[in-house]
């Protein structure tokens, strides 16, 4: 079961308990709801709802899943223990009810020819218009109890379980303040085993379709103003494909990709990425366009990419960047394009090696940085990281970890 990480260093100013204090009086409370999205397969049902597994489901589900805290604490104690001072009690996470809102159902069945031609039958598109406006309901009921009109959507990686997402996905909310609403994107994935990487990939080929359906529908939620995607490990490899398609169809079209997504920020967490990939799509694709911040953390201790890149007979991934020496013309590419910030994390301790990036307090203090206050990279925008010389930034153990060296009141990046 999960605990609630460390405070991360950026908090422990104040602001984070005074963020909390602020919110709005129906999320004033422990408990947390956290949106989510599954083409996971339903095994049966419990006390608390419906039961996903790693099986491909003909559907795609939606709903809300509610996360308590263990011991409980009273609102107050939680707005004081997240956001001030060293003190770190243990409480962990645990999903208490599973409320699924609706399913469409995608099969072959849906499906009929007219004049040579596949297209929804009459009534498997009015199942499709009816899913839809109940998911755009959904969201916009969350978003109208909140100041903050952003949506974050978290995209998991191998081997994670539906529980996974959920508790990951509460983590990374309570960490920037229970702002906007968060979305759970949970495919396939943790069959386990030997095989079960090769299991867990496929699942997310199958899951992009879903997805990228699923982005457009949430673009045209009423209110919503920006969109945060933040994917991990082999969910990098999901968003940042579905991501492509839309690029490319938008563009086809003559549209902007940025604006009909409304992507302010796509966080790349240990991608498990091939770097010949993400350079293809990123450069000469011109996806690093679309979001209007990407942001990367790499790791040189990441076992698990270097695990990937063996299998896969990799040149380099993206995960264990700092181990592939940057040609002249690629540093200059990185300079002209700020959008685009490559963060070298040299940090150790309070998580795995591939989950650095969400366990450990100075990583985690620039994940709130950029999804919470919109900062851009460089200490005067109230990211102290390293310039390291190519192009990329340097986030080590002591991040943020003075008192007074962030400032609250910085300016936030519009």
């Amino acid at each position: 079961m999960e605990t609630l990480p460390p405070t991360p260093h950026l908090l422990r100013d104040g602001s984070g308990s005074a963020k909390l204090a602020a919110l709005a009086e129906p999320l004033r409370k422990p408990d947390m709801e956290i949106l989510y999205v599954t083409d996971r397969s339903e095994v049966g049902r419990s006390d608390r709802g419906p039961e996903y597994s790693f099986g491909r489901a003909t559907a795609l589900a939606f709903g809300s899943a509610t996360v308590a805290l263990k011991p409980t604490p009273t609102w107050e104690e939680l707005v004081r223990l997240s956001g001030q001072g060293d003190e770190q009690p243990s409480i962990a996470l645990e999903m208490t009810k599973v409320d699924e809102v609706g399913k469409v159902v995608l099969t072959p069945q849906s499906l009929e020819v007219v004049e040579r031609k596949l297209q929804r039958t009459a009534e498997s598109q009015r199942d499709l218009e009816l899913a839809k406006a109940q998911f755009v309901a959904l969201v916009k009921s969350r978003l109208d109890q909140t100041a903050s009109k952003d949506v974050y959507l978290y995209v998991h990686g191998f081997n994670n379980s539906f529980y996974d997402a959920i508790a990951r996905s509460a983590i990374l909310w309570h960490s920037i303040a229970r702002q906007g609403v968060f979305i759970a994107y949970t495919w396939p994935a943790g069959h386990g085993g030997p095989f079960g990487y090769f299991y867990d990939r496929e699942s997310g080929e199958f899951t992009i379709f879903h997805l990228r359906e699923m982005l457009k529908v949430l673009a045209e939620v009423p209110g919503l103003e920006r969109l945060h995607i933040i994917a991990h490990s082999r969910g990098t490899d999901v968003a940042t494909t579905a991501l492509r398609e839309i690029n490319i169809a938008c563009r086809a079209k003559g549209e902007d990709p940025q604006h009909a997504l409304k992507l302010e920020t796509l966080m790349l967490a240990a991608p498990d990425l091939d770097l010949e990939v993400f350079s293809q799509r990123f450069w000469l694709e011109n996806l690093g366009a679309v979001p209007k911040r990407t942001v990367v953390y790499f790791s040189s201790e990441d076992e698990a990419i270097g695990l990937s890149r063996w299998l896969f007979d990799s040149k380099g991934r993206i995960g264990t960047l700092s181990q592939i020496p940057f040609s002249a013309t690629q540093v200059a590419l990185i300079r002209q394009m700020p959008n685009i910030q490559l963060i070298e994390c040299q940090v150790q301790g309070f998580a795995s090696s591939h989950a650095y990036v969400f366990g450990n307090p100075a990583a985690m203090s620039d994940v709130v940085a950029v999804l919470r206050d919109r900062r851009d990279a460089g200490a005067s925008n109230g990211r102290p990281l390293k310039p390291m010389g190519n192009g990329a930034w340097l986030l080590t153990n002591d991040y943020c970890a003075e008192v007074g060296e962030t400032d609250a009141d910085l300016p936030s990046s519009k």
